[in-house]
Order: structure tokens, then C-alpha cells, then sequence
């Protein structure tokens, strides 16, 4: 899972070059979670092709909907490499809330039909802590410009606290350093 320490920190685009990288070395197809359900950026941004696939996996979701059952997420390919992203594909209006909840079955699933599943948490999406516990590791991104120490502390105990384990931090943007 990749999530943001500040809006802006650019998580959505460390997960999408960690997906085009895992797919490059991997002989299976690497999934590609967006959990920004409102704007999909991660598939406004690629260019996809062929049929849509469920990611409904026959397991308890780890999404809800209101009213139950509005919309689907999608798995789409990539046109150009052996990836899958999600996409969550609804009606204007059919859907009035999405809610996330633990689903350990659901990940087991993803595991056993990919190579890799990477999960672009949104900033301060409730989805970080509600799926951490589910997950193999949580990759925290920052920007140089305005994220901060105890930002990243804080958020990473928030993560810790909920059963999820933080892999690191990866500090975006930073300034490069003259070597000698």
C-alpha cells in the first residue's frame, strides 16, 4: 500500500512507476488498486484496452457502497504492459457513500492471482488505516517541500496503531545533494 503523508506528496505516481517496474521483471501481471473512487486518476492518466474484469473475487469486499450494491471496481489492462488498474465504475449519482473495511479474505485472493497488488491510498483517506492490517507493508510518500519528521511519525504511528507495518518513507522531490 502507497500512501501519501500530504496532498500533493506524488504517491499516485511512485505506485503507478512501482507497478510499470514490478510488471518489466515479473512474469505474472501486476493489479493496480486506485481507491480514489471519485476521480480514478491512475486510469485517466493510462491508456487501457480490452474487456473489464470484476474485482469482485468471489470474497467479502473490501469496499461498501450506498445503497448496497451501486457500482463495481473494475480491473482494466494497460495497453502497453502486463498491468491491471482498477477502476471504480458507477452510475452519476447512483452512488451516495463508499466505505472501507478489513476483508483479509479479499487480499488473500489478490495474492494467489497476481504477481503484485499495489494499493494508491488517497491523502487522508480513511481507507489507509481500515485496510493496513490486510496488506503486506505500507510505503508512506512525502514531499520535501512539506512534509515534515513528525508528519511522517504521526502517520506511521496512526498506521502501527491500526496493525498495519510501515516499510519506510520515500521523501519526494528532494533537493539534490552535491557529492564531493
Amino acid at each position: 500500500m502507497v500512501v501519501p503523508i500530504t496532498p500533493g506528496a506524488g504517491a499516485s505516481f511512485i505506485c503507478a512507476r512501482l507497478a510499470a517496474n514490478a510488471a518489466r521483471e515479473s512474469a505474472r501481471p501486476v493489479w493496480l488498486f486506485d481507491l480514489d473512487f471519485g476521480a480514478n486518476p491512475q486510469s485517466t492518466r493510462t491508456r487501457m484496452n480490452g474487456a473489464a474484469y470484476s474485482a469482485d473475487l468471489g470474497a467479502e469486499r473490501f469496499w461498501r457502497t450506498e445503497p448496497e450494491g451501486a457500482g463495481r471496481l473494475a480491473l482494466r489492462k494497460v495497453d502497453a504492459a502486463p498491468v491491471l488498474i482498477s477502476v471504480f465504475e458507477r452510475d452519476p449519482g447512483e452512488v451516495r457513500r463508499v466505505t472501507f473495511a478489513s476483508a483479509p479474505a479479499y487480499w488473500d485472493r489478490v495474492r494467489d492471482a497476481c504477481g503484485l497488488a499495489l494499493i494508491d491510498i488517497p491523502c487522508d483517506s480513511p481507507a489507509a488505516t481500515a485496510l493496513c492490517a490486510d496488506v503486506d507493508g505500507v510505503i508512506l510518500v512525502g514531499d520535501a517541500k512539506t512534509t515534515t519528521r513528525a508528519m511522517a511519525d504521526s502517520l506511521a504511528d496512526e498506521i502501527e496503531h491500526a496493525g498495519g507495518e510501515v516499510l519506510g518513507v520515500i521523501l519526494n522531490r528532494a533537493p539534490e545533494q552535491a557529492t564531493r
